[in-house]
């Protein structure tokens, strides 16, 4: 464990010299799928079959070219790995794909590390939460650590939710500490709700032609969504996400009015495109409501064909798509 946490730290140092370093940021992922997965074998596998799925699981989500990362690790961990290990980190295929992972492979790497307590696992992930957001607000346009965060963000969940279920009460045993769909729900919306007010609020406001926190809006906004339909939280924080995102364009329609007519980059939003893609968004999750009177739905119905409007005048490369999505609008209302 401590040589993975020393890692950790070196990648730590590499991220200082160069953020955005997307190949540092999948390594750290990897040394933190292997911490977790030391983890989960001695909380929740009872086996080496388990212990093999778990890991696969972990190390299906990474992927990327830094096989020299891996050969680093290989390097680094030397005496603790048996010679089959060590081959074994040495044939992580570059690019790989999720079907090419040998969680068998990955664990036994695992196996050579000191199990950790769910508190010392509890602890990493809250170490990479700060970590994360210290990148973030350092420079909203690093989009290895916002991507990284968005991977990072179920595991802080499944911590909150772990650490909310062992102090409520020490006499839980078996399913009886398995939070319900209620807590989990209520969890996911207090999650969201942080991460746009902590992060996106500041992020789109500081730099609303950036796409990058536009990014992790819809992830955002996508991940807390309910997969039973739409509940009350849910609504509020979009109807506050709409409510932020029409005052940042009045306020972009009052810089237009002043500002130069420079020619932008095509990653930026020319008259704040991204604030009206992102208003879209928000308001055509919330027409998926069944809360909504007939009213009200029809004057978010209209708003979000404004916003199409806008965005066919802004964004004239994908102006057929907007002209598409308005038509679809129209048939809808019909």
């Amino acid at each position: 464990g401590a040589i993975l946490q020393s890692e950790l730290d070196l990648c730590a140092q590499f991220l200082q010299l160069d953020e955005r370093n997307f190949h540092c940021w999948n390594y750290r992922r990897f040394v933190v799928a292997i911490l977790g997965s030391c983890g989960s074998t001695t909380s929740t596998c009872t086996s080496v079959q388990d212990a093999d799925i778990a890991v696969k699981s972990d190390l299906a989500l990474f992927n990327g070219s830094w096989s020299s990362w891996l050969n680093h690790l290989q390097g680094m961990m030397g005496a603790q790995l048996s010679q089959s290990a060590g081959s074994a980190v040495g044939i992580v295929p570059i690019h790989s794909k999720q079907d090419d992972v040998d969680g068998t492979t990955a664990s036994s790497v695992a196996k050579h590390v000191t199990p950790l307590s769910e508190q010392e696992l509890a602890e990493i992930i809250s170490n990479e939460w700060d970590f994360t957001t210290s990148k973030i607000q350092d420079n909203f346009s690093n989009g290895s650590a916002f991507h990284y965060r968005s991977k990072l963000l179920p595991l802080v969940l499944e911590s909150r939710l772990s650490s909310t279920s062992n102090g409520s009460g020490g006499g839980r045993s078996g399913n009886s500490n398995i939070p319900s769909t209620s807590e989990r729900c209520d969890a996911i919306q207090t999650l969201a709700r942080e991460e746009w007010e902590n992060i996106l609020l500041n992020a789109i406001f500081t730099e609303p032609d950036d796409q990058t926190p536009w990014w992790y809006h819809r992830f955002i906004v996508s991940w807390a969504k309910p997969s039973h339909g739409l509940d009350d939280e849910y609504e509020s924080l979009l109807f506050e996400m709409a409510d932020s995102l029409r005052d940042l364009l009045e306020v972009e329609k009052e810089n237009d009015t002043v500002g130069s007519e420079e020619k932008k980059d095509e990653s930026k939003g020319a008259k704040c495109k991204w604030a009206y893609i992102g208003l879209h968004l928000v308001l055509s999750t919330l027409l998926e409501s069944d809360s909504m009177d007939e009213k009200e739905s029809a004057g978010v119905k209209v708003e979000v064909g404004e916003c199409l409007t806008e965005l066919m005048k802004i964004d004239l490369n994908r102006r057929e798509r907007y002209q598409n999505l308005a038509a679809e609008l129209a048939g809808n209302v019909s």
